[in-house]
């Protein structure tokens, strides 16, 4: 009951994982806390996917499983409880890539917008500053009456 239990405890955090990685993205462009959180999870999960290592988490589990008594899934974590409920024959390596790549093209832009808009505000900062500075150097005179 006890391996039953920590197969199911991996399991779910390994989907909040994989649920986070892919819908934490827009949140952590708006919260640098969350931010660090984010990169802490991701860089480890890119390295894995990178290097085409199995997952710790997946082999946990199904160590876990096996502990348990019970046979393992075969395939991927991704591929089992992610896509072939809705796909039966599950993920071929193309189409891992593919996912993988999707994933990619999606946060990519999350992760980059806090930097890029940061050197926006910077810029839109410094042009403020030039602005005020030619109305300190240069105060406008107004004369109420004309010269002749």
């Amino acid at each position: 009951m006890v391996y039953w239990s920590l197969a199911i405890a991996m399991a779910l955090a390994h989907g909040l994982l994989a649920v986070f990685l892919v819908f934490g993205a827009p949140v952590a462009a708006h919260r640098p806390r969350v931010m660090r959180w984010y990169l802490a999870m991701l860089a480890p999960t890119a390295a894995v996917n990178i290097l085409s290592l199995p997952c710790p988490l997946t082999v946990w589990e199904k160590d876990f499983w096996r502990l348990a008594g019970e046979t393992p899934y075969r395939g991927g974590f991704i591929s089992h409880y992610f896509v072939e409920p809705f796909y039966a024959p599950g993920l071929s390596p193309g189409g891992e890539t593919f996912l993988l790549v999707a994933m990619v093209l999606w946060c990519l832009p999350w992760l980059l917008y806090p930097t890029v808009s940061r050197t926006r505000r910077a810029d839109a900062g410094s042009i403020a500053d030039i602005g005020e500075q030619n109305l300190v150097d240069e105060p406008l005179v107004y004369s109420t009456h004309s010269e002749e």
